[in-house]
């Protein structure tokens, strides 16, 4: 009965993450990829008890057994360090705009660990992820998950998110998370150029940053002046989402207002039903005339959510409304062109626009002195 209660404390636990929007923020690692596909871990999925997520890019479109195809995967495989075993619980195959098309969940995972094939990205992978293990766990049920490796030569950190050019005198704004703990911020232009960032200001509670350039634009994004979402009004989003991935070109993508609040009500947010992934966070949200009406800031975890419901979220995606961001702007006496146009763009024109204004930020953590806190804003 004990084991029984534990373990329903477990799945409680999981389906309450799946309910909450998770950040993108992550970090990718390379692995030992093929001329079929190119392969990421994700450490900051390792969690205490060893879990951790793989991501194959394929180069060309791969097909099931069911016939449906798929040009991503991503895996989320448990690791018993100790005895150097891996075992796949979930894998998720997403298609064509990144719709996800196909899961595959093994409920026999516990009896299936076995060592991965030497050389391969699991295997990298798995190494990767206990040496993150090794740093994290402490005792108790975890500490079996322990690992006694040698101590590696700590290396830069670099996690990236999208930002918007606000104003032509080098603003960029951007969320909060997305700069939170950095020890130096860049910021790359036209996808060639990266020059040094200053942290201006940083809002945790409304999630949302300005950084400093010392860089001139010709144009800055602007702001609608009815600022708040209306529900079903088409919109564009414009972001670098996994750039270790795809590349360092923006991404346009297209859909509408699903809902005027966010998860559980959240007045500070709104539900769009366009495609994100990590690294849009930051990035705009236009209405069809090209105005600035909202900042994208998280999605629904996919895979615990179909874990926990067996339901396949479809695009289920959020973002900081406009009313939100032009109050954080006027609070900062951020001078940004508000603007009343209502013309309707073709969605070329938009992305033409959108993809001048929208900008990579990289963030930097040294490993040698990892922040422990935010960094301090400089001052106006």
């Amino acid at each position: 009965m004990q084991r029984s209660g534990r373990n329903m404390r477990h799945l409680w636990f999981l389906a309450l993450m799946a309910l909450t929007p998770a950040v993108w923020g992550a970090d990718w690692k390379p692995l030992p990829s093929t001329a079929a596909y190119q392969s990421q871990v994700d450490l900051d999925s390792v969690g205490m008890y060893g879990v951790f997520l793989l991501n194959r890019a394929y180069v060309r479109p791969q097909t099931l057994a069911s016939g449906k195809t798929y040009s991503t995967m991503c895996a989320q495989y448990y690791v018993l360090c100790n005895e150097g075993k891996v075992s796949l619980e979930t894998a998720l195959y997403f298609g064509e705009g990144g719709k996800l098309t196909h899961i595959d969940s093994r409920r026999d995972w516990k009896s299936k660990f076995a060592e991965p094939e030497k050389g391969s990205d699991i295997a990298a992978a798995m190494t990767q992820a206990c040496d993150r293990l090794a740093g994290h766990t402490d005792s108790g049920e975890a500490a079996v998950l322990k690992k006694a490796v040698p101590a590696k030569p700590a290396v830069l950190t670099v996690s990236t998110g999208s930002g918007i050019v606000i104003t032509p005198n080098g603003l960029i704004l951007t969320n909060e998370h997305v700069v939170r703990q950095c020890d130096s911020l860049q910021v790359v232009l036209g996808s060639t150029r990266t020059v040094r960032a200053t942290l201006r200001v940083a809002d945790a509670a409304r999630d949302l940053a300005l950084l400093a350039l010392e860089e001139s634009f010709p144009l800055a994004a602007p702001v609608r002046q009815d600022a708040a979402p209306r529900l079903g009004e088409p919109v564009a989003v414009i972001g670098y989402p996994l750039v270790n991935v795809l590349s360092a070109q923006p991404n346009v993508s297209f859909g509408h207002v699903n809902s005027t609040v966010g998860v559980k009500g959240n007045p500070a947010q709104m539900q769009i039903d366009v495609p994100v992934q990590r690294g849009n966070s930051g990035g705009p949200v236009f209405d069809a005339a090209g105005n600035l009406i909202g900042i994208v800031v998280s999605k629904l975890d996919a895979l615990k959510l179909a874990k926990s419901t067996g339901d396949l979220p479809q695009n289920i995606n959020f973002a900081i409304r406009g009313d939100i961001v032009r109050s954080f702007l006027e609070d900062q006496h951020v001078d940004f062109t508000a603007s009343s146009a209502s013309s309707k763009l073709e969605n070329t024109e938009i992305a033409n626009r959108g993809t001048a204004v929208t900008v990579l930020v990289r963030c930097i953590r040294e490993p040698a002195h990892p922040a422990q806190a935010p960094a301090t804003p400089a001052s106006p």
